[in-house]
């Protein structure tokens, strides 16, 4: 399930603050910087607020809708700290994904539900049958050159962490292939 919460927040900072609108009257468009200093600061402190109350609320509803539907939630243990220094840094604290998983977690064990979190390494470089299939980060489509399993590839990326997250929860027993194997149905 792909969830573009960019669309469920707007920006209250950007409404009514426009800084390329045609000068009118002789006047000069302000800049970026001169609109930023203008504004009062509780308005900002306002939007902040708005903006941190939406995100919560999508969580909270995200979180509850897939402790409701599901029995065995598999995440990747992804070390969010460490992403501040990737190309990733702006989306993943926009999205506030530490605060995401917390609540999923707390929902998770409210519910009596099992949270598992599985390694990250590589996960859209293998295959569900443990084949090395290397991919660019442009390349969407997983091609399986053992197995034969042609897949889009955040689907196959989803059903590696699936299949590690219950490995890791049963380290004694191996998952069979057929359990978690994507079935393209076409």
């Amino acid at each position: 399930m792909a969830v573009d919460c960019s669309k469920t927040i707007s920006d209250p900072l950007s409404a009514g603050w426009h800084t390329s609108a045609a000068p009118s009257a002789g006047f000069p468009v302000a800049s970026a910087a001169a609109v930023a200093a203008a504004r009062p600061p509780h308005l900002v402190a306002k939007a902040h607020r708005k903006i941190r109350n939406q995100r919560a609320a999508f969580h909270h509803h995200l979180s509850r809708w897939l402790v409701e539907h599901y029995g065995f939630i598999a995440v990747e243990d992804l070390n969010i700290q460490g992403i501040p220094r990737g190309i990733l840094a702006g989306p993943v604290h926009d999205a506030g994904w530490n605060s995401f998983f917390a609540k999923l977690s707390y929902q998770a064990a409210n519910a009596g539900r099992e949270l598992v979190k599985a390694d990250p390494r590589g996960t859209s470089q293998v295959c569900v049958c443990g084949a090395a299939v290397p991919k660019t980060l442009a390349e969407r489509w997983h091609e399986c050159p053992v197995c034969g399993l042609s897949a889009p590839r955040d689907v196959v990326t989803a059903q590696v962490i699936l299949q590690r997250a219950r490995i890791g929860r049963s380290r004694l027993s191996c998952v069979p292939r057929e359990a978690v194997a994507f079935q393209a149905t076409e």
